[in-house]
C-alpha cells in the first residue's frame, strides 16, 4: 500500500498549503475574532471536538459515480475560492496519533498550531515558536515564489492520469457536520494490486469540503473544513 498511501499523503499537505498560497491573490480585509490557541491543540477534548456524525442514508447512496474523477476535482478546486477557513488535520500513523490546526485569512496571514510548534505567517514575516520564544524571518520583497509547486490541481491529475491509476466512487448519503448539511462520497484509487480510500463531505448548499479522510496501508488522516470564510484573529506575536 506503499504508493496509495504516499499519494496520499502529498494531497492532503499539498491542499492545506494551496490554501495558504491562493490566500495572497485577494484584497486584504480587517481580521477579527476568534483567536486560535495552544488549547485548541491541547486541551484533553480537541481530538473529538470535532466528531465523526453517522451517515444518512438517502435515494442516491450506493450510486455509483460515472465521473468520479470529475466529483473529486471539483471539490479540490471549489476551496480555492474561500476567503478564509480552520482546518484540522489528524493523522495516525505507526508512531501514534496527531494533530495540527491551520487557520489561513486571505490575503496574507496563517497561523499554525501542532503539539510540537507554533507559526504565523503574515505578509513576507514568519514568526517561529520556540523554547527561546519568538523568532521571526522574512523573506525579501524580490524573492521568487512559485505558486505552480503547490497546485494542489496539477498534483491531483498528475497522480491520476499515471498509468494503471483507477479512481471509482459512489454516493454513501447525507452527513451533518458543523451544522452544514453534506453529500458524502467515497472514492477508491487503485494502482496496480494497491487501493486506497477517500472519503468526501461536500457541502450540499455551497459545495464545500467539510471532511476528507484518507487510508491507505499504515497511514490514514482526517481532515475537517470549518470556519469558513469567517474572519479570525491573526496578529504578529511580538
Amino acid at each position: 500500500m506503499k504508493r496509495i498511501s504516499t499519494a496520499s499523503t502529498a494531497v492532503v499537505i499539498v491542499v492545506l498549503l494551496a490554501l495558504a498560497v491562493d490566500a495572497q491573490r485577494q484584497e486584504p480585509r480587517p481580521p477579527g475574532a476568534p483567536v486560535l490557541t495552544n488549547d485548541d491543540v491541547l486541551s484533553p477534548r480537541a481530538a473529538h471536538s470535532l466528531p465523526d456524525d453517522r451517515i444518512r442514508r438517502t435515494d442516491q447512496s450506493s450510486s455509483p459515480l460515472r465521473n468520479a474523477r470529475t466529483v473529486f476535482e471539483s471539490a479540490l478546486s471549489k476551496m480555492v475560492e474561500v476567503n478564509s477557513v480552520r482546518t484540522r488535520m489528524q493523522t495516525s500513523l505507526p508512531s501514534g496519533e496527531r494533530e495540527i490546526l491551520i487557520e489561513s485569512m486571505k490575503p496574507d496571514r496563517m497561523h499554525i498550531i501542532s503539539s510540537d510548534f507554533e507559526m504565523i505567517v503574515i505578509g513576507r514575516k514568519s514568526y517561529l515558536k520556540s523554547n527561546d520564544g519568538w523568532q521571526v524571518t522574512s523573506m525579501p520583497a524580490g524573492a521568487a515564489r512559485s505558486d505552480a509547486a503547490l497546485d494542489f490541481r496539477t498534483l491531483l491529475k498528475q497522480m491520476l492520469s499515471k498509468s494503471g491509476v483507477r479512481m471509482t466512487g459512489q454516493v454513501l448519503g447525507g452527513q451533518m457536520i458543523d451544522g452544514v448539511d453534506t453529500v458524502a462520497y467515497e472514492f477508491a484509487v487503485t494502482d496496480g494490486s494497491e487501493t486506497g480510500t477517500i472519503q468526501l463531505s461536500v457541502g450540499k448548499e455551497d459545495g464545500y469540503m467539510r471532511r476528507m479522510s484518507l487510508s491507505g496501508g499504515a497511514i490514514g488522516f482526517k481532515v475537517w473544513f470549518t470556519n469558513i470564510n469567517e474572519q479570525f484573529s491573526i496578529e504578529p506575536p511580538m
